[in-house]
Order: C-alpha cells, then structure tokens, then sequence
C-alpha cells in the first residue's frame, strides 16, 4: 500500500518539477533578453540610464565636499 501511495505522489511532484523548471528557464531567458538588448543599445550609444544624475554638470562638478558647511 505505500508504493502505491508514492506512486500516486510521484506524478504531482514530477509536475510542479516541471513546471518550476519552465518558470525558472523563463526567467532565464527574460533576463538574458533584457541584457542583450542593454548591451546592444550601450554599444549604439543610445543607452538610457534610469540613474543618472540630473545635476551632473550644473554646478560646474565641484566636489560633493565643498558644499558642507562646518558648525560654527
């Protein structure tokens, strides 16, 4: 009775293998997608970065350390 039972076990388990398989080759294939298109873009010259610093370059790029003030 209890092969049975692992018997009847082994197909459900088999399938959340598979099925987790699949998610994780997906995500895979998502990020391997995503960084082949960063890298074409980069090497386009038309790479957007999302962390850029808006005032890079407005204040002349004084260093971040000249403007903190001593307590007086």
């Amino acid at each position: 009775m209890d092969l049975l039972l692992l018997l009847l076990l082994a197909l459900p388990f088999a399938c959340l293998a598979v099925l987790s398989l699949v998610a994780f080759l997906s995500v895979a294939t998502i990020a391997g997608a995503l960084h082949v298109i960063g890298t074409i873009t980069s090497a386009l010259g038309i790479a957007v970065r999302k962390n850029a610093d808006p005032w890079h370059g407005a204040v002349g790029d004084a260093h971040a350390l000249d403007y903190v003030e001593a307590q007086h």
